[in-house]
């Protein structure tokens, strides 16, 4: 093994200058050798962002919020930013699984990704698997963010495959005991006239059992629970509704006009 001595600064010691001297493995070395120096000792120069490419970093907020609630609390997920490499870490959740925060900074990887966004065709690395400080096995992806052709971000997502099984497992069913937003039924469809069709379906059968309801008055229902729904905004809803109900286009649009008061 190829042995260099590096003097790193040791990020835990809270504020004080503790320096520790360790042996580069052969991955440092061949870091060391690809870029002129160990990752320490780079000079982070990030890339000058815009306005615009700090909203689009923004906007993807909910993404990452999106992908650690489906996943659960051992997958982590946050964006980079490639405006200050020292402090790249923009957005994270589960930030325990690797032990990072906002404000921390980018990894080896994340440099060579960077240094290769010229050569590179695919913007997105992985999967590939990665050991944390602390043991813990991880399958990861990253992602390249551009805006337009500009790198400016990455979106990663680290999952710890060290947690017990059965923990990861149970995050995707059902806990009798999770207080959790009521099921909304999700219909996937082939097409808009089949979105407005199911839709539609599963409103009448809502509301037509009722039968202390006139007709009309639960083609009035029907028609306001789609409304409610935005299936109106659908191309070519309001006829599709009308036949299905059998009433005109104009008495569809009636019902529109009262469900909005």
């Amino acid at each position: 093994m190829n042995r260099t001595t590096v003097r790193e600064t040791d990020p835990r010691s809270r504020g004080e200058d503790f320096v520790a001297e360790r042996e580069t493995t052969e991955r440092e070395t061949a870091i060391i050798e690809e870029f002129g120096g160990p990752i320490d000792e780079l000079e982070l120069e990030g890339l000058t962002l815009t306005a615009g490419d700090r909203a689009l970093l923004d906007s993807l907020s909910p993404v990452v919020d999106a992908i650690a609630t489906l996943f659960g609390n051992q997958c982590e997920v946050l964006i980079h930013s490639l405006e200050d490499l020292g402090h790249s870490i923009i957005k994270i959740r589960n930030g325990h699984v690797t032990g990072r925060s906002v404000g921390s900074p980018i990894t080896d990887l994340g440099i060579k990704v960077l240094k290769s966004t010229r050569t590179v065709e695919d913007d997105v690395v992985g999967s590939y698997f990665s050991t944390t400080n602390d043991g813990k096995t991880l399958k990861s992806v990253t992602a390249l963010i551009r805006n337009g052709a500009k790198p400016i971000g990455m979106l990663c997502i680290n999952m710890n495959l060290s947690a017990p099984l059965l923990e990861i497992i149970a995050q995707f069913f059902p806990s009798g005991g999770e207080p959790r937003p009521e099921d909304s039924p999700e219909h996937f469809v082939m097409s808009t006239e089949e979105l407005v069709r199911r839709s539609l379906d599963t409103a009448i059968s809502q509301i037509h059992p009722k039968r202390e309801m006139s007709h009309q008055v639960k083609n009035k229902l029907v028609v306001s629970e789609l409304y409610g729904q935005g299936i109106f905004d659908v191309k070519g809803a309001v006829e599709i509704v009308a036949k299905e109900l059998g009433v005109s286009r104009y008495t569809v649009y009636n019902y529109i006009r009262e469900a909005r008061v």
